[in-house]
């Protein structure tokens, strides 16, 4: 459980990512990811009671997000990021989020991170209402409820206690205990103090020389060095915290210390989790394929038995037009027998023959002994008999065919989920290598064969970012001619030659619904900065991240829908058109509309083009699915 000290570095150190915004939010579990872009990407995890950390191992995120998560999203979407800090050196920790009004931080939100009891987490707005809260709390002296104000637990006494104030906690009860409920710096850091102070933890109504020392070893605390560590005991984790304590000096406990608090909590929450996480899928998945095995085998055995079973009924028909002479001329004997000899006495006379193995009189049918035995129905006569036998092996054909089905799909599904495993195998995770991005990356973009820059809004914000604040008089601004296209501009388009223009207008158009609706091509129109505003034709209303064109269009038709995507050698993930992408890219491949999910999608190419930045590649692809193309 985190304690005062270990929020106190902790909120030092998660000031790097204040001034940045919130990209996505997800929910494991009692667990909070939030994505954070501006400066690169960073990944806040809000785990209470346990920890608050920078994470460089990333978890799968859930297929359907939880109704907080949402929440969350609902209001935290593209804020900034202006403030995380520790309230009143206590177990909760602040992080003030909003937008600027004329370049100056309001703040709209704070999410209130409790670390004490068993953990919560709390939206307030800013008037300090509770908008939405991970788990209801009703107490006598506090209400954490929605629209309920949010009140801060009883102040506890801060580090400033006077030497008076000291004797007084061990006038009934032990000095660490009192320390440790009354200073609110639990068990451990009590104990410390008495360490640092020479005084025995267990001592009751201490001296004023004893308090004395209690009061210096506080200010010792809470200057001390952060030094972070994990501590084990026989590989046993014990505990993770910021200094190294005198608690831990003794040889039974090796220390791995590490350049943050953050870092060595990550260790522990982030790559340690990650791997119990691909574990438990593994094996999930593993018994989801064993499942589909023992299917597959019961199908194959199902579908073996119709074959001989059609082959049987194929070589009775067979068998009986070859000994038709035979049959008929038996059932002829036979029937010519019962007109004279009763049925026991025809029986007993056929039991030596060699030709008829057992005849039935109650079900009318004798059975020859020919290769095999030949069921014969005596009231048929040898053709109807034939066709018999023929249409059940027509009936085992269908059977074949519904048995094949079943084990090719079967065989499809076993495919897929053998593909999938590969994707999980178990290995020690390895922590996403932070690469410091360009402006343009924050849009999708690429480099134009040329060298230009071109980029692409993503959703309706960055849309209207791009041409408000990134459109130059001297770009050009193109788009798709079909709905839910991105605003895509050239950087310095007015020295672009019909390559760029050309590249841009399939990157206009692969980016559009056209692929997510499977097209195979579609029109884009170009106009220059000045002919694009946000002035709503008459009767008209322009939303948000929609701009009105005015004048004429300069349009390309009939543009192919394709797209490469490649990683530079610098890492960076690019995807557009073939030939630029081919010319700037160390690695690449064409894709084209699909069916492939993007997540499932990305971790395919990410092994292709031997990078781990899946995230990358999932926001470079377009929307919708994809395959590789000329497979």
């Amino acid at each position: 459980m985190f304690s005062t000290f270990d929020l106190k570095e902790i909120s030092k150190e998660l000031s790097s990512i204040e001034k940045m915004r919130v990209d996505k939010i997800y929910q494991l579990g009692n667990e909070i990811r939030i994505k954070f872009f501006g400066r690169g990407r960073e990944d806040l995890v809000i785990k209470p009671p346990l920890a608050v950390f920078i994470t460089s191992y990333p978890k799968p995120a859930p297929k359907n997000p939880t109704w907080f998560a949402m929440l969350l999203r609902k209001h935290l979407k593209a804020m900034w990021l202006f403030k995380i800090e520790q309230y009143d050196f206590d177990r909760i920790l602040m992080l003030s989020f909003g937008f600027y009004e004329d370049n100056n931080p309001v703040v709209k939100f704070v999410i209130i991170v409790e670390m004490f009891r068993d953990g919560n987490i709390i939206l307030v707005n800013e008037d300090n209402v509770i908008v939405g809260i991970l788990s209801r709390e009703y107490m006598k002296d506090r209400t954490l409820a929605p629209k309920s104000n949010y009140d801060f637990p009883e102040k506890k006494k801060g580090f400033d206690i006077t030497i008076d104030e000291i004797i007084e906690l061990s006038r009934e009860k032990e000095i660490v205990k009192e320390l440790a409920t009354q200073l609110n710096i639990g068990g451990l850091y009590a104990e410390e103090i008495c360490l640092l102070a020479g005084v025995d933890k267990s001592s009751k109504n201490i001296s004023q020389s004893d308090a004395a020392k209690i009061k210096k070893a506080l200010h010792q605390l809470e200057t001390q060095q952060k030094d972070p560590m994990i501590i084990k005991k026989n590989g046993e984790l014990i505990d993770i915290p910021p200094y190294n304590l005198i608690s831990y000096s003794s040889h039974e406990y090796t220390k791995e210390r590490y350049e943050t608090f953050s870092k060595a909590l990550d260790e522990v929450y982030g790559k340690g989790e990650s791997e119990e996480i691909l574990k438990e899928e593994l094996s999930a998945h593993q018994k989801k394929i064993e499942k589909y095995e023992r299917m597959l085998k019961s199908q194959k055995d199902l579908y073996d038995s119709y074959i001989r079973e059609r082959d049987i009924y194929k070589k009775m028909g067979d068998l009986a037009y070859e000994k038709y002479p035979i049959i008929e001329e038996s059932i002829k004997v036979i029937e010519q027998a019962k007109k004279n000899y009763s049925l026991e006495d025809i029986k007993q006379k056929l039991l030596n023959n060699k030709l008829i193995s057992d005849i039935d009189f109650k079900t009318g049918i004798i059975t020859f002994n020919f290769d095999i035995k030949l069921p014969i129905e005596l009231k048929k006569d040898v053709n109807e008999n034939a066709n018999l036998f023929y249409e059940k092996s027509k009936k085992m054909k269908r059977k074949i065919d519904g048995a094949k089905t079943a084990m090719d799909n079967t065989e499809v599904k076993l495919l897929k989920l053998k593909e999938e495993e590969e994707g999980l195998e178990i290995e020690i995770p390895k922590a996403i290598e932070k690469k410091v991005k360009e402006w343009y990356e924050r849009f999708r973009w690429f480099t134009s064969s040329e060298g230009h820059i071109i980029l692409g809004g993503r959703d309706a914000s960055s849309n209207e970012v791009i041409v408000k604040k990134y459109m130059e008089d001297n770009d050009i601004y193109f788009h798709a001619d079909a709905y839910g296209a991105p605003h895509v501009i050239i950087k310095e388009g007015n020295k672009a030659t019909d390559v760029t223009i050309n590249e841009a207008a399939i990157f206009a158009v692969s980016f559009s619904s056209l692929w997510k609706d499977g097209y195979g091509g579609g029109d884009a129109y170009w106009v220059t900065p000045d002919q694009v505003t946000k002035e709503a034709p008459s009767g008209e209303f322009l939303k948000k991240g929609a701009f009105a064109i005015k004048g004429k269009r300069n349009y390309l038709k009939s543009i192919s829908i394709k797209l490469s995507i490649g990683i530079t050698v610098d890492g960076k993930i690019m995807c557009g058109p073939d030939t630029p992408v081919q010319k700037h890219t160390v690695k690449s491949i064409k894709i084209m509309p699909g069916k492939h999910k993007k997540e499932s999608f990305a971790k395919r190419i990410a092994k292709i083009l031997e990078t781990e930045d899946i995230d990358g590649i999932v926001q470079a692809l377009p929307p919708g699915g994809c395959e590789i193309r000329g497979e």
